[in-house]
């Protein structure tokens, strides 16, 4: 099963090249993935383990594309997305455009979002961290 939680701190090499976690690539391994999606977000990466990616872009398949806001997040999102494969030491490489787009320059944090993976720079994941609070959230969950 696909699921990521925790976060990590890693440097990016100078051919922009990311560590994945070791917890992670050992779900990845487990679960016979070799090939990630990374996407644009407004303030950060997602990967999405090529499964998962798979299964978004089946639902975002099912919207009515008559609707222009629907069609201008498509556009977006998959014009922003590239597949990668991680080298023998888990690594990826993650288009600079992407990481200009998002603020990411040496360092990163990767966390663990269920059946994805997000990548932000520091001071973006520690602004949002000082902002949100779990109880604030919890009054929207519908479980």
């Amino acid at each position: 099963m696909l699921l990521f939680s925790g976060s990590y701190k890693y440097s990016l090499d100078d051919k922009n090249r990311l560590i994945i976690p070791v917890k992670f690539r050992e779900i990845l391994s487990a679960e016979g993935v070799d090939k990630l999606y990374v996407v644009k977000g407004d303030s950060h990466l997602f990967a999405f383990p090529l499964p998962i990616f798979l299964e978004l872009s089946e639902r975002l398949k099912s919207w009515d594309f008559t609707k222009e806001s629907n069609q201008n997040y498509v556009r977006l999102f998959f014009s922003d997305a590239f597949d990668v494969a991680p080298d023998k030491q888990g690594r990826i490489i993650l288009p600079k455009e992407l990481c200009e787009k998002v603020g990411i320059d040496s360092e990163v944090v990767v966390i663990g979002v269920l059946n994805r993976m997000e990548i932000w720079s520091p001071e973006k994941w520690t602004d949002f961290r000082e902002k949100a609070t779990l109880r604030g959230f919890s009054a929207n969950l519908e479980i």
